[in-house]
């Protein structure tokens, strides 16, 4: 850098400063939000609020409508059929829910309905003028009043299409500059006249466009604005604010005010309070009264981030709910909105040095004025002047205090403060010579130099927190001081990393520390009785970082791991956290309000807590907040009842009622519609709209257009990101779904019929309010569900029933006649078969009598020989007395045993043959003891031939007839020897199984076996398979009887011969088989 050119550099750098403080004094600090990503052009030329709500931005190249969160963009289109006439939008104008557009070509107007834009459609003498630029638009019953550019103002009637010129005086005309004859504002008055004012002249006119009163010639009017009733504020190129009065046939003017000296007027709006607000061309936004006395001069400032974003203003508008929408050159949008922000926020300005030192603030104290000290870290003590608005600053920077980081304050008596801080001891200040000491561990009583925190009790005592060198009491009556030690419960150690002290109103001293927990001292007879609360006795987190004490004398604590109601019956506490509706756990700071709440200050915003019910409201940085994050026990309610909480970025001030959730409801809109993720535009392929969405309350799909979206908005410009969704499908769901700030409703694959979706939001405070929309849906059916195709589909069965039938009737006359000859035939078919029947019918009953004969011989045979055998086995045992033949009486046991058995089944064949079928003696038989006495019988065979016998244990009992039983299973034994064969390894096993009610008994063999064929005829009376193997073929004809007697059955089973066989006895189980002989 030149040496020559510092002095310059630095007079510009003094002159900006000055210029900035100065400026920063006389500005109210008015907030504004600024908005440029999403519109179609930086510079907006004019703006206007339609009557649902919608703001609409005209700017150099298109327009732009905006509903707080997104942007919808017109522009020219390349057919002429829709779109803009021309991007540079001069003027709009709402008529009958649609929009008359102004632009560089003619007049182009948005169809509401349709969401479209065409060229206005003037008809007749009005297609004269359609490329004229009109910068002024009014209508007037079924009359249109254009003021132009350069051409002066037309009379256009809407339904003649008839047009009417008027022009000023050609003495009047500015000829060499066209331009500078434009038609500022048109204004129709009450009594049928109209207001016309031009750059250079004002003059009134009768509805057949004569010339009514005086014409009064201006100086470069730009603008203009009706400010009360037939007065009007003219803003001039020179920078002159006019006032154009009306009276009966005259007009007249009088310069009102000098705003901006050389810098032209370039627009004007009033706002709810009737203060006019007056943008310039290079300085800015003047604020005037409604006496129109200069209430604030804003201007664009690099130094805030809130200020206004440049200096030429093109628009400003003051929509219905009193927000402020600035225009500046190249900048976007500005809006204020004095109900954006509830908390005022009041920060550290760098470049101001009446403002905040440090943003980072400490702790508060509120002197007898209602001033304020505030202790910051980094910046000293400021003294906050309330009336004026400034800050006094006493820092080491300036040389008027001792120390830059103060943590506590406190006033021991009049005009006089001590501070403690961080290394310097405490300060001592007298607020009225602004003098101060120092007090330190070197020269005083302080055993550290770092105090974190004062209190003066009850007794005027004053209790110092020194950091990690405990606490002491100072009494200033005497001089003296004793140290308090603290000692923790846990591990007996000395506590010294202490943080806050309270006094409650009993007179307990509570002490809260850094990691060990909380102490209650209780003073009785000069001495302290001590408490120490911990995580392993009450409390949920042992760093504390304030205590204080509620209306209702509850003792509050807050920490960093939630807030802590202490419980004196129990001597314990009661933990509110995230899990009892905390939206943040560390608790840096509490104020007692009223109607049981508490406001806390967390890392994570401010909290009303409702100590009665439970409630909680949240507040956030989209409501002023300084920061996410406080500071602990930085807290204080002023005497005018102000909540006070430092932070992280500067200070927090409100009142209860300045942050009360407002229920003001916002207008809920359908704004837009997809299928399959495609947007749905009026009368596209898919055929569902014939207006935009956001103008129909009922909508219609096809079965296939079975996935949609809906998407709805609520219309705010304040903090939309802030109001939540929700909605339901009413006849499809019963419960509302609650979204968020995501408001689409997605559905699929609906079955056909009648809907209707539901749809409510809260306001931009979260407050759910009663502005709850309905669409109607309906899903069609496909053509095979409708009422009509079904009564077709029932007509054309009948008819095809009916063609059956006939067709029908006709088959059975001709198979009738073919019946008839066919019966004959048949007849003499069955006669002879009957014949033959008869025949076998004889031949069966003389085999049947040659059968009983047979029986008959067999059993006298029998019996006789038997009867013998008996006779002489029962006189072998009185022989066999003399000598030891122990096996011999076993074998004479058994032949008798048998013969015995052969007898009965004798008589049985006889019953057989007499009656057909036999009677048992039915009980309970036990399995193992059959077949055990089976084996017996034929243990002599077994032996004779080795082979192995394998009997189940545990075999289910039988419910039957012994003597039966015993010879079903010997007849399954004997055929298994006999037809053994000549296997190496003979083998017959028993078992069972299982099924349903049925026990199956299986006898299987490795023996002979059968082919597949000769299954069939097994039980076939006389049937025989082996010739050179003795018998009758009978018994098993006559076993299987015996198991059909008892309610069961015989199977045999043979995979071929020589592969063995296996047969199966199924019999009813033991229990069931009972009970129906009883029932029988």
């Amino acid at each position: 850098m030149h040496i020559k050119q510092f002095p310059i550099i630095l007079t510009y750098l003094v002159v900006f400063l000055v210029s900035h403080i100065t400026r920063s004094q006389q500005q109210e600090n008015l907030h504004f939000q600024h908005i440029q990503d999403g519109l179609s052009q930086s510079t907006a030329t004019v703006l206007l609020e339609d009557s649902c709500g919608f703001l609409w931005i005209g700017t150099r190249n298109g327009l732009n409508r905006y509903d707080g969160k997104d942007f919808e963009i017109y522009t020219k289109s390349t057919d002429g059929k829709t779109g803009l006439t021309h991007e540079y939008i001069v003027s709009l104008y709402e008529d009958d829910e649609n929009i008359i557009i102004g632009t560089n070509e003619g007049l182009s107007l948005y169809h509401r309905s349709l969401n479209i834009i065409t060229p206005y459609p003037f008809k007749n003498e009005g297609k004269t003028i359609s490329n004229e630029v009109f910068e002024t638009i009014v209508r007037k019953d079924d009359v249109l009043w254009l003021g132009a550019e350069s051409t002066g103002l037309y009379k256009y009637e809407l339904k003649t299409g008839k047009l009417k010129h008027f022009s000023p005086p050609n003495e009047l005309l500015q000829l060499e500059n066209p331009r500078l004859n434009k038609v500022v504002k048109v204004e129709i008055l009450d009594n049928e006249r109209v207001l016309v004012i031009f750059t250079y002249n004002t003059l009134l006119l009768d509805f057949d466009m004569n010339i009514t009163s005086n014409v009064l010639e201006t100086e470069a009017i730009i603008t203009g604005i009706e400010f009360s009733q037939k007065n009007f504020l003219l803003g001039s190129g020179n920078g002159m604010l006019y006032k154009l009065t009306v009276e009966e046939d005259t007009v007249s003017i009088h310069e009102e005010k000098e705003t901006s000296p050389g810098f032209g007027i370039r627009s004007l709006e009033k706002n709810l309070d009737d203060e006019l607000w007056v943008g310039t061309e290079n300085r800015g936004l003047y604020i005037y009264s409604k006496n129109l006395d200069l209430k604030n001069h804003v201007e664009y400032d690099v130094t805030k981030p809130h200020s206004l974003a440049g200096n030429s203003i093109w628009a400003i508008l003051c929509t219905r709910n009193g927000t402020m929408w600035v225009a500046p050159y190249k900048s976007g949008l500005n809006f204020y909105d004095k109900e954006y922000y509830k908390f005022q926020h009041i920060e550290s300005d760098p470049f101001n040095p009446k403002s905040l030192s440090n943003k980072l603030v400490n702790c508060f104290l509120e002197d007898p004025k209602g001033n304020i000290w505030i202790g910051t870290d980094g910046g000293g003590i400021n003294y906050w002047n309330r009336s004026l608005n400034t800050f006094e600053n006493y820092s080491l920077k300036n040389k008027t205090f001792n120390s830059d980081v103060v943590l506590s304050i406190l006033e021991t008596k009049e005009n006089e403060l001590w501070a403690g801080t961080w290394t310097h001891g405490i300060s001592v200040l007298n607020t009225k010579t602004k003098n101060y000491s120092v007090l330190t561990s070197e020269n005083s009583f302080l055993k550290s130099n770092i105090v974190i925190d004062l209190l003066k009790d009850r007794k005027e005592r004053i209790w110092v927190v020194n950091y990690f060198a405990g606490v002491q009491l100072y009494d200033p009556k005497t001089d003296k001081h004793q140290n308090i030690t603290l000692i923790s419960d846990i591990d007996g150690t000395t506590i010294n990393s202490l943080h806050k002290i309270f006094e409650d109103n009993q007179g307990n001293i509570w002490i809260g520390t850094l990691n060990s927990g909380l102490f209650k001292l209780t003073e009785k007879d000069n001495d302290w009785s001590i408490v120490h609360y911990h995580t392993k006795n009450s409390l949920t987190n042992r760093f504390v970082n304030v205590i204080i004490q509620d209306n209702e004398n509850n003792v509050w604590v807050g920490t960093q791991g939630g807030l802590l109601k202490y419980l004196p019956e129990k001597d314990s506490f009661l933990a509110i956290t995230k899990e009892k509706g905390l939206k943040n756990d560390a608790v840096k700071g509490i104020i007692n309000g009223q109607d049981s709440n508490l406001w806390l200050s967390t890392e994570d915003g401010i909290i009303r807590y409702n100590t009665k019910t439970g409630e909680t409201i949240n507040y956030d940085i989209g409501d002023g907040l300084q920061a996410k994050e406080y500071i602990a026990s930085s807290s204080m309610t002023s005497k005018k009842g102000e909540f006070l909480f430092g932070g992280i970025n500067g200070l927090n001030v409100f009142t209860a009622k300045d942050v009360e959730k407002q229920k003001d409801t916002l207008r809920l809109f359908v704004s837009g519609l997809k299928i399959f993720n495609q947007p749905v535009l009026p009368n596209d392929e898919f055929g569902v709209l014939k207006k935009d969405i956001s103008q129909v309350d009922s909508l219609t799909f096809s079965h296939d257009q079975s996935v949609f979206n809906i998407d709805f908005k609520a219309l705010t410009f304040r903090r939309p990101e802030s109001v939540n969704y929700a909605f339901y499908l009413e006849g499809f769901e019963k419960n509302w779904n609650y979204v968020g700030n995501n408001p689409t409703a997605t559905y699929t694959n609906l079955n056909p019929g009648e809907y209707k979706l539901k749809m409510k939001s809260t306001n931009s405070d979260g407050v759910w309010v009663d502005n709850e929309i309905d669409l109607h849906i309906t899903i069609t059916p496909p053509y095979w569900q409708t009422w009509w195709f079904k009564l077709l589909m029932v007509a054309l069965v009948l008819l095809l029933f009916y063609i059956a039938q006939h067709i029908k009737l006709l088959n059975i006359r001709k198979n009738q006649k073919r019946l008839e000859l066919k019966v004959d035939e048949r007849t003499k078919e069955l006669q002879l078969q009957k014949n033959k029947l008869v025949e076998a019918a004889n031949n069966l009953k003389s085999k049947n009598e040659e059968i009983q004969r047979f029986t008959f011989a067999v059993s006298h045979d029998l019996k006789s020989p038997l009867s013998n055998i008996k006779g002489l086995a029962s006189l072998i045992p009185l022989e066999m007395e003399l000598e030891d033949h122990p096996d011999v009486a076993e074998y004479l046991s058994l032949i008798d045993v048998s013969c015995n058995n052969m007898n009965e089944l004798i008589s049985d064949i006889t019953e057989i043959a007499r009656l057909g079928k036999i009677e048992n003696k039915n009980e309970l038989l036990k399995t193992n003891e059959i077949l055990a006495l089976s084996r017996n019988l034929i243990k002599g065979q077994l032996k004779n031939k080795n082979i192995q016998l394998n009997i189940a244990e545990n075999l289910p009992n039988i419910f039957g007839d012994r003597n039966r039983i015993i010879q079903v299973f010997g007849n399954f034994l004997d055929n298994a020897i006999k037809y053994m064969g000549d296997q190496p390894n003979p083998r017959i096993d028993v078992d069972f199984e299982e099924e349903g009610d049925n026990n199956i008994f299986l006898v299987k063999d490795n023996g002979l076996g059968m082919d597949k064929n000769a299954l069939d005829k097994l039980f076939t009376p006389f049937e025989r398979f082996h010739d050179n193997i003795k018998g009758t073929g009978l018994g098993l004809y006559m076993v299987k009887q015996i198991a059909i007697s008892h309610g069961g059955t015989i199977i045999a089973e043979s995979e071929g011969k020589c592969k063995g066989a296996t047969f199966k006895l199924i019999l009813p189980k033991a229990k069931i088989a009972a009970k129906k002989s009883i029932k029988s």
